[in-house]
């Protein structure tokens, strides 16, 4: 039986460049055994279509097995990429593939704390939830409960309900434990162990500079339609690369909201760490230290400065877009 990977998440976990990379390889993978079908980095459209109704399940594995059949080659795998499909309640609508297809469910775990700062930046930079995209820090973590799939137990455990607990497949998302990547570490997890031959993973979808981050958090891109607000984030990106070079720390939280959440998560984060991984801790990393220096997303009081550092460069973005865009007569 063919299997087949269902790739979850989480966000913030190199997601963008594991599809990056997968749709770079695609034809290299392929001649391997591995489809990443429909020549897509992410399977946004697929997911959102079984989860609606409009597509049922075996509709769906049948064209993935018609796809899988119509190459020279013999395929053993096939890899499903969306981390929005973790957000959902219940994976129930796709136990159903398990008629179809040997499924392991694949889902990278990071530090909660660590999470939800990055989660938080992320949540600020593209703006698709308008009621978190100009939340302070604060306020956002009063509404972490609302990210209930970082309860890493219990989104693990509802998949192994529906897909048994062998078929799950957590990796952690730290350095020490991803010792050649977060990309490799990936593709070893679905049975690609040889990397040679295979583009390197390009980089893509970084955090901003705190500075860059509390301007566009005050920035009105959830009003823009989704083509021009990624035109606004390429302009952002441009302020931030005219700043000037600084070391920042990457860290957000005090001390004592961090230990809140890590004593949150802490009783499942232990379950999980002996269901999967046989240890008593989940996350080997220390923590930072109580007075480790915190990122200080602040913009400058001079109004001047603000003008010449933050609008100008943005506003120059903006024109370089429209230039380019230009057709040459």
């Amino acid at each position: 039986m063919t299997t087949l990977y269902l790739h979850i998440g989480n966000h913030r976990t190199a997601t963008s460049s594991i599809q990056a990379f997968m749709l770079a390889n695609w034809e290299t993978l392929l001649s391997r055994g591995v489809l990443h079908p429909m020549r897509v980095g992410r399977h946004f459209a697929l997911f959102n279509a079984i989860f609606s109704g409009r597509r049922s399940v075996k509709e769906v594995s049948q064209d993935l097995m018609t796809r899988a059949r119509k190459h020279p080659f013999d395929v053993h795998s096939i890899v499903l990429s969306d981390e929005d499909v973790c957000m959902r309640t219940d994976l129930t609508p796709l136990a159903e593939l398990s008629n179809h297809f040997d499924v392991k469910v694949v889902f990278a775990l990071r530090r909660q704390d660590l999470w939800l700062e990055s989660w938080y930046l992320q949540n600020i930079k593209w703006q698709w939830n308008k009621s978190l995209a100009h939340c302070t820090l604060t306020e956002f973590l009063a509404r972490q409960e609302e990210f209930h799939w970082a309860y890493y137990d219990r989104l693990l455990g509802h998949c192994a309900a529906l897909f048994g607990q062998d078929n799950v497949l957590p990796y952690v998302f730290e350095k020490a434990q991803m010792p050649d990547g977060p990309v490799t570490a990936f593709c070893h997890r679905i049975g690609i162990t040889d990397m040679v031959g295979l583009t390197p993973a390009p980089h893509v979808n970084q955090s901003y500079s705190p500075s860059a981050a509390e301007f566009v958090r005050l920035l009105p891109l959830d009003e823009a339609p989704d083509k021009y607000r990624s035109r606004l984030e390429g302009a952002v990106k441009l302020v931030d690369s005219t700043l000037a070079p600084a070391e920042h720390s990457s860290l957000l939280m005090d001390h004592s909201t961090r230990m809140e959440i890590i004593n949150r998560h802490a009783e499942g984060n232990a379950n999980v760490a002996q269901k999967y991984f046989n240890r008593e801790a989940l996350f080997l990393e220390p923590l930072p230290a109580p007075d480790a220096p915190l990122a200080q997303m602040v913009l400058p009081q001079d109004s001047g400065m603000l003008m010449r550092d933050y609008v100008a460069p943005m506003v120059r973005g903006l024109i370089r877009q429209y230039i380019d865009s230009t057709p040459k007569t």
